[in-house]
């Protein structure tokens, strides 16, 4: 049975430093040459040759075993110290904090705000009543009149929040409302709202007391004191910390930085707790706050009471109405005695000492706090610089820099030349890890992604290598021609983006997977591109993930086109390789798949791709027998067009002496020229050399140019292909955003959602409003249009929503890609969902009803197939178009 005893974690401590021990590292290496040439070498003493080489490889190997074991920050510095971290890796500032989500949360950001002494966020309750017989739903609960109780319901909205302000008394509340209200909206949470901001009402307190004071105390500035810290008892103000407070705290780096961001510095989540609208003021407390202060030597007599009961006794426990703040009352009166003697105090200096005690609390609260914490100091080592083994070898082997005397024969100088080249092999294994650990900042970077993974250069220090190597020894093909071979860089990029997804808990081996399985092998690149943007975005939509969008007034350029989007829409959007994640139209595909019948009666399909002028821009050569085959072959042409180097199309014809009077081939495109001498281009398979094969060429441009225009013809369509080419995307809808406007009394002018008669039996949910979202995707998409990709993307939708968030997805557009004249659902919910927004963001309704009405009648549409036949379909790719029944799921909306 496994327990503590018998089961650890790993240790983080797996360095042996056996690569330091310079006497292990010989006797290891001695008992290796005793194993394996113990037949042909016997003499292992200092004096032998061979044992010197030995000593010589084992003090490099120390060498090489030193600079692994430097400090991180050591390994990563290149440059500048104030960004060298920053260039390679997210920084816990950029992905520990987050938008407001929990209660807490939004108090530490409000009370962030100038002005703002405290806040309390509460449920705003808001009900719905239903009239089930007729099928309509209201705010007023009229409605429900003389109908049977098993046709009436009503249920409260959830997710919509009223928020509660303690302003500063120099503040207006008016100010403050509205910073708090742009802040909520920034921060707000998905499928929540805030309906209303009100100032915290006061519940006046009196305090009546009798104080004895000693001989040398202040009374002045004792009664400005004790004013001082009844008031932080009724209502405490909230202090803000440094980094290295928090630290001194007890808290951890990632609990202090845990939470929204915050300009002042940073609150102890404790005490904001604990700084909640208090229920009761005890007598008790108050008698020990004052009996704290220096120079208050005792209480003869102290009473507590409700400002507005003077003729009551008062009581040790005054409840406070739910919603108040106790607040110090005129009427509270103090009176201070030295001995026997009364006091007169100065209200003047009273006042003069409260304002002096209100200034420090103020500088205390919002001083400036340090917010940053200490980084490593780097130091910059050279960690690629080698030079040769030969220099540390004694001088009369002849292969050090003073090489060999002018007297030694050619048989010595063979001889010295043959041990150079000798261990010129070691030169290069040693070399080249000096070279991998210098690469291993720019390797494990989640900014950048490594054109090469092995590495490695010429030694040349002593520059007689051309004695006893080749000539092409110094060239920069060097790391090809030794690397190039076992340099598999998209698989082990692919492995290195994989290990640093599963340092923040992410995975991308699903989608992998899938777009293996549906495009083949040559998804790879695509699949790393994907990888590699999820992590360097990785920052923000890790601090975005729970947050909404931000409808609150925004001008048109911030609501459409926009990036303004919800976190769950950036984060799934870049999970299943969609860079664009921006609000946009979609209506207008610039991938078509159409179907059609051909010479041989056969149902085919084609494809082609449009440009932004609705221009057909390629057009496919070839039949196919099914979406499927269509789909792969316009994904074979992405990758392709995306993986030729616009530099390398650029210099190719930089490089052009003459006009090509032949067809010739750039990468994946075929040139060729009409019999008029104008120039075309078609997108070639590369993996196929025979030009006669019918997959040869997989689509071609019907457009012919001048040559001296050609260049800038590919050029702009490689363009288009990386920037512009870009169809697929999704629209978040949250439903809470489409209730009426709670403040119309008229019921006629509010448009509720639609429901059915079913929802109202007993274990239905008939709330169609809280903590529900719609998902409308476009439907026609090359991916979209895919049945095991739609799979995927809805179990995605589902896993990355907050658990508490139901969604309906729905994939739109024309049932029949070939007919362009057909109604397109999706175009007509754009329109209506961009005017929809415009109204949301000024505070306007008139726009519900339409949007409204748009989205209750969606229809998902589905990719067609042909009901599968048990007895005559034999090919296994024919269950990728095909229905099976009981076994094919056509959708869940």
């Amino acid at each position: 049975m496994i327990n503590s005893k018998t089961y650890g974690p790993i240790s983080k401590a797996i360095h042996s430093k056996d690569d330091l021990d310079f006497q292990f590292l010989r006797k290891e290496g001695i008992s290796w040459i005793q194993k394996l040439g113990s037949n042909l070498w016997t003499d292992f003493n200092t004096h032998d040759p061979g044992i010197t080489i030995l000593e010589v490889l084992c003090y490099a190997i120390t060498d090489l075993g030193y600079r692994l074991s430097l400090p991180v920050q050591d390994l990563l510095f290149e440059g500048d110290k104030k960004s060298f971290l920053k260039d390679h890796f997210h920084l816990g500032p950029d992905v520990l904090p987050c938008k407001a989500l929990t209660e807490l949360d939004y108090r530490m950001l409000f009370i962030d705000l100038k002005g703002v002494r405290n806040c309390w966020i509460e449920p705003f309750k808001q009900s719905l009543y239903v009239d089930c017989k007729n099928l309509k739903m209201s705010y007023d609960p009229g409605i429900l009149e003389d109908l049977p109780q098993k046709d009436s319901r009503s249920f409260d909205l959830k997710g919509l929040h009223r928020i509660l302000v303690d302003v500063e008394e120099e503040v207006s509340f008016e100010s403050v409302k509205k910073k708090i209200k742009e802040s909520y909206h920034k921060n707000r949470n998905l499928c929540e709202d805030l309906v209303a901001v009100g100032p915290v009402v006061d519940h006046p307190i009196q305090v009546c007391a009798i104080i004895d004071l000693e001989a040398e105390a202040d009374e002045e500035w004792i009664a400005a004191s004790i004013e001082q810290v009844i008031q932080q008892y009724f209502s405490p103000d909230i202090r803000f910390y440094s980094f290295s407070q928090m630290l001194e705290k007890g808290y951890t780096t990632e609990q202090i930085l845990e939470g929204p961001s915050l300009k002042h510095g940073f609150l102890d989540p404790e005490e904001v707790r604990q700084a909640s609208l208090r229920k009761e003021v005890r007598q008790s407390d108050i008698i020990q706050l004052i009996m704290d202060l220096d120079g208050v030597s005792g209480i003869r007599e102290l009473r507590i009471n409700h400002c507005d009961k003077d003729n009551e006794q008062g009581g040790w426990v005054i409840p406070i109405d739910s919603g108040k703040k106790p607040m110090l009352c005129e009427k509270s009166k103090f009176n201070f005695f030295k001995g026997l003697l009364p006091l007169n105090v100065d209200e003047g200096r009273v006042a003069n000492y409260k304002e002096v005690l209100r200034k420090e609390q103020y500088d205390l609260q919002y001083g400036m706090k340090e917010k940053g914490y200490p980084m490593p100091e780097p130091y910059q080592y050279p960690l690629a610089e080698y030079s040769s083994i030969r220099n540390d070898l004694p001088e009369v082997y002849g292969v050090g820099p003073i090489g060999l005397s002018e007297t030694a024969d050619a048989e010595r100088k063979r001889k010295a030349n043959q041990l150079k080249a000798y261990l010129s092999f070691f030169d290069q294994i040693l070399v080249s890890y000096f070279q991998h650990l210098s690469q291993v900042k720019n390797l494990l970077s989640v900014f950048t992604t490594s054109e090469k993974t092995y590495f490695t250069r010429a030694v040349t220090d002593q520059g007689d290598q051309g004695e006893f190597l080749v000539d092409g020894y110094t060239t920069e093909d060097l790391n090809e021609e030794l690397f190039g071979a076992f340099d598999e860089a998209n698989e082990r990029n692919q492995k290195i983006k994989d290990h640093l997804l599963a340092r923040f808990a992410e995975k991308f081996s699903d989608y992998a997977f899938l777009m293996k399985k549906i495009y083949g092998t040559g998804i790879e690149q695509q699949v790393l591109d994907s990888k590699s943007f999820f992590l360097k975005e990785y920052g923000k939509i890790s601090i975005e993930r729970a947050t909404a969008m931000n409808y609150y007034k925004q001008p048109l350029d911030r609501i459409w086109d926009s990036n303004n989007t919800s976190g769950f829409e950036k984060r799934v959007a870049l999970m299943a390789g969609i860079r664009n994640f921006l609000r946009r139209n979609l209506a207008r595909s610039f991938v078509e798949i159409y179907p059609l019948i051909n010479s041989q009666g056969d149902n085919v399909y084609r494809w082609r791709i449009y440009d932004n002028n609705r221009s057909i821009l390629l057009n496919a050569t070839e039949e196919y027998p099914s979406r499927t085959a269509a789909h792969k072959e316009i994904y074979l042409v992405i990758q392709l067009v995306k993986g030729l180097p616009r530099e390398e199309i650029s210099s190719f014809f930089e490089q052009l002496e003459a006009i090509p009077d032949t067809p010739f081939t750039l990468g994946c495109f075929r040139i060729t020229m009409s019999p008029s001498g104008r120039y075309s281009f078609s997108i070639i398979n590369t993996a196929i050399s025979d030009t006669n094969d019918s997959d040869y060429i997989i689509a071609s441009q019907y457009r012919y140019f001048a040559f001296q225009n050609f260049a800038q013809a590919i050029l702009s369509f490689k363009d288009f292909m990386d920037r512009e080419f870009d169809d697929e995307g999704m629209f978040l809808v949250e439903n809470i955003l489409l209730r009426p406007n709670i403040e119309e009394q008229d019921d006629s002018k509010n448009t509720f959602l639609p429901f059915c008669k079913e929802d109202c039996q007993e274990g239905n949910c008939l709330d169609p409003y809280s903590f529900r979202v719609t998902l409308v995707l476009p439907g026609n998409t090359f991916r979209f249009a895919d049945r095991d990709f739609r799979d995927f993307l809805e179990n995605l939708i589902r896993e990355e929503l907050p658990a508490h968030i139901l969604a309906k997805i729905c994939w739109i557009g024309r049932a029949n890609t070939g007919d362009l004249e057909q109604e397109d659902q999706l175009g007509h919910f754009e329109e209506a969902y961009l005017d929809f927004l415009k109204g949301l963001s000024q505070g306007k309704y008139e726009n519900h009803q339409q949007f409204i009405k748009i989205l209750s009648e969606l229809r998902s549409i589905y990719p067609t197939g042909t009901l599968y036949n048990c007895e005559k379909e034999d090919e296994s790719n024919a269950l990728r178009d095909s229905i099976i029944l009981g076994r094919t799921n056509l959708g869940t909306i």
